[in-house]
């Protein structure tokens, strides 16, 4: 049986149809088609930007790929990691073949199939968010700096592994819970939308519920908490303990939507929030003004913009000093110092 090049070209684009997707399937599951693949392929690899380096040409495919795989609810999972793998096969011919090993795995993550399940992983850049969608057809949001990894074989096991933070918006299915995995706790989840912070350099993790409901479950399965609307839980991770609160969860998952709103918030935690959006490090001096209570919303906003904004309302002054290069030839976090004017302790 022939491969259709013109099939797999939409495919690649993303102007598919779904008799275009099931000829597609067929193509990879036969390895009769394997000298029809390669030529695609190969034509593919041609027409990526030449003046990139085989490492950027190999990611420029890839990518398009993968934006394929998750965008699309009608590819399953299988047809992309088989795509991958027949892909990785044409490579090994036109590239160093340690370069495509390197290259492929730690792009998607994934280890041969016969020796371990298989993940993909999606990262969003720091200062930055990325919108997501898993195969069951829940999505959200990855703040900066944070990341979602998920078995291919998704369907089977609905487990998300995440750091940094992330709003799910949870399909609910009868057969099989979605369960939500971090290093401190795990949540799971019947049908519903909820925020999860899981920072690592953080001393704490937390839960917001916004709609449905949660259980939360200690690393030994228990449950330790269970969670309704409008409800918060801060995991302590020196103490191990957990404190559950009510709130207003707009205020605090409205980073999805570009908005950072603060009501009747210390200025401690208005810091702590910046730091996370504009990957920045902030250092308050004083007592005095890390209790400080403020109400602000703010909308796009840069760093400095926020800054003169709070100046304006409280007596603040404040120093945004410029990015350092540090000795691995990289750049320090944009350092910000605020004190209040008034504090003759300070300057």
């Amino acid at each position: 049986m022939d491969t259709n090049k013109e099939k797999i070209r939409r495919f690649t684009s993303g102007k598919f149809s779904f008799n275009d997707y099931l000829s597609v399937s067929s193509y990879f599951k036969n390895e009769e088609n394997d000298e029809g693949l390669k030529e695609s392929m190969e034509s593919e690899w041609n027409e990526t930007d030449h003046t990139n380096n085989n490492n950027e040409r190999l990611s420029q495919i890839l990518d398009n790929l993968h934006l394929q795989r998750n965008m699309n609810k009608n590819v399953k999972a299988n047809v992309f990691h088989d795509f991958y793998h027949a892909f990785s096969k044409v490579a090994v011919v036109l590239i160093i073949p340690a370069l495509i090993t390197i290259a492929v795995l730690s792009y998607l993550s994934i280890n041969s199939p016969e020796k371990a399940e298989s993940w993909a992983e999606i990262h969003s850049p720091v200062g930055s968010r990325t919108k997501f969608q898993l195969p069951d057809g829940s999505q959200g949001w990855l703040n900066g700096g944070s990341s979602i990894k998920y078995p291919i074989n998704f369907m089977k096991h609905r487990n998300v592994e995440i750091s940094g933070e992330a709003w799910f918006d949870v399909v609910h299915l009868k057969t099989e819970e979605f369960r939500v995995i971090t290093p401190y706790f795990d949540v799971k989840v019947l049908g519903t939308q909820f925020n999860v912070i899981a920072y690592d350099d953080e001393t704490t993790a937390e839960i917001i519920l916004e709609r449905g409901k949660v259980i939360v479950l200690d690393k030994d399965q228990e449950v330790k908490e269970e969670l309704n609307p409008d409800q918060q839980v801060i995991y302590n991770k020196s103490t191990k303990k957990i404190i559950k609160t009510s709130i207003d969860s707009k205020n605090y998952t409205s980073w999805k939507d570009g908005l950072l709103i603060f009501k009747n918030v210390s200025m401690a935690e208005i810091a702590r929030r910046l730091e996370r959006r504009y990957n920045t490090e902030i250092i308050l001096h004083g007592d005095s003004l890390k209790s400080s209570i403020f109400r602000a919303t703010f909308k796009d906003e840069n760093l400095e913009e926020i800054c003169k904004m709070l100046s304006t309302v409280a007596p603040i002054k404040y120093k945004i000093h410029n990015r350092e290069k540090q000795a691995d030839d990289t750049y320090a976090k944009v350092k910000v110092e605020m004190w209040l004017k008034n504090d003759i302790n300070l300057k």
